[in-house]
């Protein structure tokens, strides 16, 4: 089932063994939180214990599958990145007249269990989980604002709840968020528009990539936003061309999670599509170092 699914599921059955596939971590944490809101009640030191389980063995997880709660009906226990002999006992487990929740996160060879899909939203489910957000505040969005607001986030649901909390703040009950005050509220944190305006790249969505460019110029320089340009081509070159994750991590000093991500777009696009544009930035860096050419002229001819 889809995340947007799992809070009617709760309501209607309660599963022994949730397996949570997908990349988006605020849908990941949130399936958690739901999951633990319908079945931990009381003794919440005791019934609820989360584990990272990468060098755990199969023993000890389980005995924690094997302990009966305190106090409530369930206990549940959190099972982060398990090894393949923790995913082989999990698949043999037998949960039948168990009083334990098992939520397994990051096990791609698990087949047991209920999966609970947290891929990124599609944007009806993301219009749809906005539009609930603020109707509980008693305020509405202009169509026009929502879909900027998702395009400019790329659809990152931890970016867009942040700034549905931000942009619910600064109307009162019952009017509307416009268009305008979505374009001059929405943050625009270096971080944050470099995630997003190197997303548009990956997607290749030249629309996204020019509203997103106009969106951050107004909070730094061409030449600035140029510069993050060459150091994200630079890193994704460098993952493309060097298939040691943990080398990677440690060069770049970066988390496996973002180099899983990366090494996503490179399959999507290509090897040589990186490699070709930060070659095609060095190019320009030079033209703009020597005065051929302005950076802001640069940045789209990068691109297009």
């Amino acid at each position: 089932m889809k995340f947007i699914e799992l809070n009617r599921s709760l309501k209607e059955h309660i599963s022994n063994l949730y397996n949570i596939k997908g990349e988006d971590i605020f849908l990941i944490k949130n399936a958690i939180a739901n999951i633990k809101s319908a079945v931990v009640n009381d003794f919440e030191e005791f019934n609820f214990v989360k584990l990272d389980t990468e060098k755990l063995k199969s023993s000890e997880v389980n005995a924690q599958l094997s302990t009966l709660p305190i106090g409530g009906e369930y206990r549940m226990v959190v099972l982060n990145n398990p090894n393949a002999e923790i995913v082989k006992l999990l698949n043999k487990f037998d949960f039948a007249n168990s009083n334990v929740v098992a939520v397994c996160v990051g096990a791609d060879k698990l087949t047991a269990g209920e999966v609970v899909d947290c891929s990124k939203l599609d944007k009806v489910d993301i219009q749809k989980y906005a539009l609930n957000y603020l109707a509980k505040r008693k305020i509405a969005i202009a169509e026009q604002a929502l879909d900027y607001l998702i395009d400019a986030t790329n659809g990152n649901m931890s970016f867009i709840v942040n700034e549905l909390g931000k942009l619910s703040s600064f109307v009162s009950d019952g009017d509307t968020i416009t268009m305008d005050i979505v374009t001059n509220l929405v943050a625009n944190t270096t971080e944050y528009v470099i995630y997003m305006l190197t997303g548009a790249i990956d997607e290749k969505n030249y629309t996204k990539y020019q509203t997103i460019l106009s969106s951050m110029s107004k909070s730094q320089t061409f030449g600035e936003i140029f510069s993050y340009m060459g150091k994200y081509f630079k890193r994704m070159q460098y993952i493309s061309i060097n298939k040691n994750d943990e080398e990677v991590s440690k060069i770049l000093s970066i988390k496996p999670y973002a180099i899983k991500m990366s090494r996503q777009a490179i399959a999507k696009n290509g090897v040589n599509y990186y490699i070709n544009l930060y070659q095609k930035y060095v190019d320009l860096d030079y033209k703009i170092k020597s005065g051929k050419i302005s950076p802001y002229n640069a940045l789209y001819e990068l691109i297009f």
